[in-house]
C-alpha cells in the first residue's frame, strides 16, 4: 500500500482514532489504527471494543491495500514531522513515512493480524442539531461519577419525552438536569446511559455547526458527523431515579453574581483542605462570607454580596461541585435554593431557564 496527502489532513484523523484506542488490554491490536486505500480514499477505523471510530479522508493512491499500525507511535510521529505532503509506503511489515524532499524518514512495524470489525447497524439515523446535543453534555457531564465501583453512574441518562430532550448526570453526591425542546421530529426511545468517555470524546471532536446523524437501541448509540462515524456500547445497568433527587419545592432562596462566587472560590480554595474540598458558607441578610476552616495551612475568608430571603445560617460545600455548574451557567446571576442548611441545595441560573443543579451539603466541623 502506497499513498500521499498533507500532514494536516491525516493528523487530525489520527488524533480522534487514538480516543478509540487502547494500550491496557491483553488483546495487543486495538492499540492499533486500521488504515486501508481505496481509489483515492483512505479509510480509518479504531475500537477498544466498547467504542468505535471510522472515518475517510482524501490521498492520492499509487498501490492499493490494508494494514494496522500503533496508533501511540504513528501519532507522535505525525506530530513530529513538518507541514508538508507526506508519503506512506507499506513494504515486507514495514511502513515508510517521509517527507516530500526525503529528508525525513520513519520506518514503522506494520500489523497483518486481523483487526476487530466494526459495528454496522440497520436501522434508521435521526437528526439532532449539534448545539443541542452539545449543551445538553456540558451542563451534565462533570457530574458524572468516576469511581468504576458505580459504573451505573459512570455517564449520562438520555431520555426523550414530549418533544423534549433530557440528561441527567450524578456521582451521588451532586446532580445535574437539563430538559432542552428539539423542533425536529425524532423516533420515541427507551432511556440511555451514554458512557463519559464516549460524550468527552464528542465534545472534543465536535462544534455547534449543523447536525448529528444518531442511531439508538437499546445498547448501541451511533452519531455520524460529516466524514466520521462514532459509536459505543451503552451502559447495561438502570440509572438511578433521579426524580427523587430533585426537591418538590424550595423556599428561601440566595441571589449571587456569577462571577462574584465564582472568583471568590478561586481565592479562598488556595486553602482548602485538598481531600474534601470543603468551604463554608455564613448567609446572612446581604452578604456571604466564603471560608476555609482553619488548618496548618492556615484559613482564608472572602466576602461578597448577595440577596437573600432566609434566617441566617451555616452550610458547608465541597466547593469544585458549586464551581463547576457556574463555569457552564449563562447570564450574571444565579440562586441557591434550600429549605434546610442539612438538606439538598437546589443552583439555578436567574433568570431561570431549562437547566438546574443539586448539590449536597456537607457536615461543617
Amino acid at each position: 500500500m502506497k499513498f500521499t496527502c498533507q500532514r494536516d489532513s491525516i493528523l487530525n484523523e489520527i488524533a480522534n482514532a487514538s480516543e478509540f484506542t487502547s494500550t491496557k488490554s491483553n488483546l495487543s491490536i486495538i492499540g492499533n489504527v486500521f488504515l486501508e486505500t481505496s481509489n483515492d480514499k483512505l479509510i480509518i477505523k479504531a475500537t477498544d471494543q466498547k467504542m468505535g471510530f471510522s472515518s475517510e479522508i482524501t490521498v492520492t493512491t499509487e498501490t492499493e491495500g490494508h494494514f494496522s499500525v500503533r496508533c501511540d507511535k504513528f501519532l507522535n510521529i505525525l506530530r513530529a514531522l513538518p507541514e508538508d505532503t507526506i508519503c506512506f509506503d507499506d513494504k515486507d511489515g514495514q511502513m515508510l513515512i517521509t517527507n516530500e524532499k526525503k529528508t525525513i524518514s520513519f520506518n514503522l512495524r506494520t500489523s497483518t493480524e486481523d483487526f476487530p470489525e466494526l459495528l454496522h447497524v440497520d436501522g434508521s439515523f435521526f437528526k439532532i442539531p449539534k448545539k443541542v446535543l452539545l449543551k445538553l453534555f456540558d451542563q451534565t457531564s462533570f457530574a458524572v461519577s468516576t469511581e468504576e465501583a458505580k459504573y451505573f453512574m459512570c455517564g449520562t441518562l438520555l431520555s426523550y419525552e414530549s418533544g423534549n430532550l433530557i440528561m441527567v448526570g450524578t456521582d451521588g453526591k451532586r446532580l445535574s438536569y437539563i430538559k432542552e425542546p428539539i423542533e425536529n421530529e425524532i423516533p420515541a426511545f427507551d432511556d440511555i446511559t451514554i458512557p463519559s468517555k464516549f460524550i468527552n470524546v464528542i465534545r472534543t471532536f465536535n462544534t455547534n455547526e449543523g447536525d448529528f446523524d444518531i442511531y439508538i437501541d437499546k445498547s448501541i448509540m451511533m452519531i455520524r458527523s460529516a466524514n466520521c462515524e462514532y459509536y459505543t456500547v451503552l451502559v447495561n445497568t438502570p440509572f438511578p431515579n433521579y426524580k427523587k433527587v430533585i426537591p418538590a419545592a424550595q423556599d428561601h432562596f440566595c441571589k449571587i453574581k456569577i462571577k462574584d462566587m465564582d472568583e471568590a472560590l478561586k481565592r479562598v480554595s488556595l486553602l482548602v483542605e485538598t481531600k474534601f474540598k470543603r468551604i463554608v458558607f455564613q448567609i446572612e441578610n446581604d452578604r456571604v462570607l466564603i471560608s476555609t476552616e482553619e488548618s496548618d495551612v492556615g484559613m482564608a475568608k472572602e466576602v461578597i454580596p448577595c440577596e437573600f430571603d432566609g434566617n441566617p445560617f451555616i452550610c458547608a460545600l465541597n466547593y469544585t461541585y458549586l464551581q463547576a455548574p457556574l463555569h457552564v451557567m449563562e447570564g450574571e446571576y444565579f440562586k441557591i435554593w434550600f429549605n434546610d442548611p442539612t438538606k439538598a441545595f437546589v443552583i439555578k441560573p436567574d433568570p431561570e431557564r431549562e437547566y438546574l443543579h443539586v448539590i449536597m451539603p456537607m457536615q461543617v466541623n
